[in-house]
């Protein structure tokens, strides 16, 4: 979508976010193109995943209000002074919040804790560059910029210690039952719920550039969820519509923050009793699957590097890569 077409679309939304409705003529002026023109941006307003619908004599209207991520109100939620509003963009549509850092980072010095949010992501990706769902203005996409002094290996580790930030927000905010499944997804009850992606720029010897990608399940529309090949759930199943968007944006923003530069000082050490708090798998049997050999365990926990143990025939095991799913039945 062309840059002038993608911000009158965006233009439409804010109007229509008050949930009341507003007369094609009145959007058209607000545009600046006739009223037949304007049915075409309804259009891409829909393809966004927002449900807009037209009733003769009244114009367009949204299905429900938006509650729209705005700076002002996370620096409000904010408790200190430490996230300045320079520090942190809000955009309405992006390819990815993680490639927005990126094309930042080429152009500009970026201070560590650097954060964007947005409110839908077209090429939204999480691990093994599978399709992270992102519909526009329901759920929370956000990345942040952090600078590894010591290299990439610094970043060992650090997908687990902020998925114990994470995990702590949400569960703090009132859901029940989350839980950390290795090496960076959160669940509730068994569920997905927020995904982590870590993302290096720079050289293996030198300076390495970590940009962390965050996305959390709030109110997933309807329409989206065949979308979804695994089992997930979203906070409003477990706390209604009744919770402020900007307040989660903030406490994330904060408790991200503040992981990282505890992880900077300490690694992820000081990190492994937070994740046993949470760990999904811990003591369960487990099979972990790296291209085509698979490895069955029972999981014991993390290390002070990220791997997962794995104890199999009295000998416990460590695997930095794989993927992992519970063996039922055993």
């Amino acid at each position: 979508m062309k840059q002038q077409r993608r911000e009158r679309v965006i233009t439409v939304i804010e109007q229509l976010s008050d949930g009341h409705f507003h007369s094609g003529e009145t959007i058209g002026d607000l545009l600046g193109v006739s009223r037949t023109a304007v049915s075409q941006y309804i259009r891409d307003v829909q393809k966004l995943g927002i449900d807009v619908f037209r009733v003769t004599g009244k114009g367009y209207r949204l299905q429900s209000p938006l509650q729209l991520i705005e700076l002002s109100s996370i620096q409000a939620y904010c408790a200190d002074k430490d996230h300045e509003a320079s520090s942190i963009d809000v955009e309405r549509v992006v390819g990815s919040t993680n490639d927005v850092i990126k094309e930042r980072l080429q152009q500009l010095t970026l201070s560590n804790g650097y954060t964007v949010f947005a409110e839908a992501q077209t090429e939204g990706r999480g691990r093994r560059g599978k399709r992270w769902i992102s519909p526009f203005g329901t759920n929370l996409y956000m990345s942040i910029y952090w600078r590894l002094d010591q290299g990439m290996s610094a970043a060992m580790g650090l997908s687990l210690a902020l998925g114990t930030a994470v995990a702590q927000v949400i569960s703090d905010f009132g859901v029940p039952n989350v839980e950390l499944k290795w090496p960076n997804d959160l669940l509730v009850d068994g569920k997905k719920i927020s995904g982590i992606l870590v993302e290096l720029e720079g050289q293996a010897l030198g300076v390495a550039h970590a940009i962390i990608g965050i996305g959390v399940n709030l109110t997933m529309p309807p329409q989206w969820q065949q979308e979804i090949d695994q089992p997930w759930t979203d906070i409003s199943h477990h706390l209604g519509a009744s919770f402020s968007r900007n307040q989660l944006a903030a406490k994330l923003l904060m408790k991200c923050r503040e992981c990282l530069a505890e992880y900077e000082l300490t690694g992820l050490t000081s990190f492994i009793e937070r994740w046993q708090q949470f760990d999904r798998l811990q003591g369960q049997p487990v099979r972990i699957i790296m291209g085509n050999r698979e490895i069955d365990g029972i999981a014991a926990g993390i290390d002070d590097t990220g791997a997962i143990l794995v104890t199999r025939n009295g000998t416990t095991e460590r695997y930095h890569a794989g993927e992992v799913s519970l063996r039922h039945g055993t």
